[in-house]
């Protein structure tokens, strides 16, 4: 009967010295340690694969991306403002997280919120334009069939599509959403995930429409499509929710009309401006459809800007301005006439901006005037961060209210 020898013995039954206990146990340690390596890189491969075979791996590295860029942005030295960007008459603006991407002719630059550069590029696209989401934008070329996925430092993915686009849209999460032109229906709306992996593909029939605006709820897991199709000669305008997970698309309603805008007020209301009104519609559940709106009084949409507290509307009357601030179930919160202006910015924290031709004025939420900045051009854009961003001619330059000048010198 063999018998199970434990302690400081050989199998001979002699005695071992310590040393040699020890230079035991360290192989049994080191051998134990190799078995441990062994199976930790087999499991690190097999994730891996998993990874890859789920497109799983794509999005880590996107995400990874976007963490570079922030901390980026947080670790570089502010280089301040003014700052001359290069573009003097911006055809767009748009806000990123800690940046903004502005865009004039085939050109595009990216600063951040401090000042200082991150990205510049030169596209050569025909008719460029930007969708811009929280820490990725994408410049496409509506006269050609190419596309690029910037992050707020650099590209990401440079893609040709099979037709010409003519729309796109970006999620906070990073999806995209593209519409292209379809020899077998009237358009085809195609939802690449963040690494840019196709998720799914829409063709709409005519009855459907052609996608003419777009937009990735907050959470990024559906997407609002306004189409516009030709109905006994009259234009209509189907909405449609896609929810990104199934791609079945609901019908919230239609409107002869057709849509300037459209926007997200929270995960479960969409707001769509439409000629002649405003409609903010109950995404979700059985009550999906039509729940408030707000009638022009026979103005013309000029401005709109949206913020977590509402959106505010500057309308346009012959000679006169109105401006409006509605909350998030579109109830009045003021309406007035105000200065004639190019643009109405709502504040973060309340009341608004105008842009006019020489001029920012600001306005509490009453419409009570608060104060006015001369400008040497005209402003056109206006970016509100822990600064004012004024954008003009090709100068971005901050705007500091009289109050703060006064008690910055006191």
């Amino acid at each position: 009967m063999s018998k199970i020898r434990r302690g400081g013995h050989s199998a001979e039954g002699e005695t071992l010295s310590a040393g040699r206990v020890e230079y035991l146990e360290a192989a049994r340690a080191r051998v134990r340690t190799r078995r441990i390596r062994r199976t930790v890189v087999i499991v690190a491969v097999l994730t891996i694969l998993v990874l890859f075979a789920t497109g799983a791996v794509g999005s880590s590295i996107a995400r990874a991306k976007d963490l570079v860029d922030t901390a980026v942005i947080a670790l570089a030295p502010a280089a301040g403002w003014p700052q001359q960007t290069g573009i003097t008459d911006p055809d767009a603006v748009a806000q990123m997280s800690g940046s903004f991407v502005e865009m004039g002719g085939d050109s595009c630059v990216v600063y951040s919120l401090g000042g200082t550069r991150l990205n510049s590029i030169q596209s050569g696209y025909a008719r460029p334009a930007i969708a811009a989401g929280k820490t990725r934008f994408v410049l496409y070329n509506r006269s050609g069939n190419e596309l690029r996925v910037e992050s707020r430092t650099q590209n990401l993915y440079t893609k040709t599509m099979d037709s010409t686009i003519s729309l796109c849209a970006v999620a906070d999460a990073g999806q995209v959403a593209v519409v292209t032109d379809s020899t077998d229906s009237v358009a085809k709306l195609t939802v690449y995930n963040s690494s840019m992996q196709q998720q799914l593909v829409w063709n709409l029939t005519s009855e459907q429409g052609t996608p003419l605006r777009m937009a990735f709820a907050p959470d990024s897991r559906r997407l609002a499509v306004a189409a516009v199709s030709a109905v006994g000669g009259q234009l209509t305008t189907n909405l449609y929710v896609l929810p990104l997970s199934q791609g079945d698309p609901v019908c919230l309603g239609s409107e002869n009309s057709v849509p300037q805008w459209m926007g997200w007020m929270s995960n479960g209301f969409l707001l769509v401006l439409y000629e002649n009104r405003a409609v903010l519609y109950n995404t979700s559940g059985g009550s999906a459809g039509e729940r408030a709106s707000y009638d022009f009084g026979g103005g013309t949409l000029v401005s709109v800007s949206n913020t977590s507290n509402g959106v505010a509307l500057l309308l346009s009357s012959g000679q006169t301005c109105t401006a409006v601030l509605l909350d998030g179930e579109l109830t009045v919160g003021y309406s007035g006439s105000v200065l004639s202006a190019s643009q109405i910015i709502r504040a973060k924290n309340d009341g608004f901006y105008l842009l006019t031709d020489s001029t920012v004025e600001r306005f509490n939420n009453v419409g009570e005037f608060q104060w006015s900045q001369p400008l040497s051009a005209r402003p056109r854009a206006l970016v509100e961060g822990r600064q004012i961003l004024v954008f003009t001619g090709n100068t971005v330059q901050v705007v500091t209210p009289p109050e703060q000048t006064a008690s910055s010198g006191q």
